[in-house]
């Protein structure tokens, strides 16, 4: 998958290193490595004109993603703008940030509000970040399935939002579950249907 990193200008670059070697090594591109190479310095001397300039860089750059990452330990306004901009445009969003900083104790800020079946929220350390990052990326790529809608009842509505609340588990991947439990389950499907409309 292709990947758009973004972090603040003042964080922890090392962090921010680990994050792009271990996405990159379980097979996915990164789009750009601007958040490694900008400094706090180069982007308040920035002209109005290459601020400009940066921010249809960064919505290519959403656009040509299919997941975005953010690593937030080091808050950041712009990053929220962002969060919100790739949620706007449907893109599955990883949201990191370090478990271990003491001003940090918790998710952060405006997030603990924010519920979206494209939007992770997660804590890492050293010890747990891989682990996190693949599991994270394996979701994302389920989120960016073809997405179909439909109308439900308000009673099934409100099981849904119970399943989401009590068991975490997200209402598409709960509704994706049935249904491939049923085709699991089905003789008389073979899949052949589906395997034409994939190729």
């Amino acid at each position: 998958m292709k990947i758009h990193f973004i972090a603040s200008a003042i964080g922890n670059k090392n962090d921010y290193g680990s994050i792009i070697d271990l996405v990159e090594k379980l097979g996915n591109t990164i789009i750009t490595r601007h958040a490694i190479e900008r400094s706090r310095e180069q982007i308040l001397s920035e002209s109005p004109e290459e601020s400009e300039l940066y921010v249809k860089k960064f919505q290519t750059w959403h656009k040509k993603a299919d997941v975005v990452i953010f690593e937030v330990t080091t808050p950041d306004i712009s990053i929220g703008y962002e969060i919100a901009y790739a949620l706007t445009l449907s893109k599955p969003v990883i949201v990191l940030y370090r478990r271990d900083i003491n001003s940090q104790p918790g998710t952060p800020g405006a997030l603990k509000g924010m519920h979206s079946e494209r939007l992770q929220v997660l804590s890492y350390d050293d010890a747990t970040l891989g682990e996190i990052l693949a599991l994270a990326l394996d979701y994302a790529e389920e989120t960016s399935d073809i997405r179909f809608n439909f109308f439900v009842t308000p009673t099934i509505s409100a099981y849904l939002d119970w399943i989401a609340k009590e068991r975490k588990l997200p209402r598409s991947v709960y509704l994706r579950r049935l249904i491939e439990d049923d085709m699991n389950s089905n003789l008389e499907y073979d899949g052949r249907d589906a395997a034409l409309q994939e190729s």
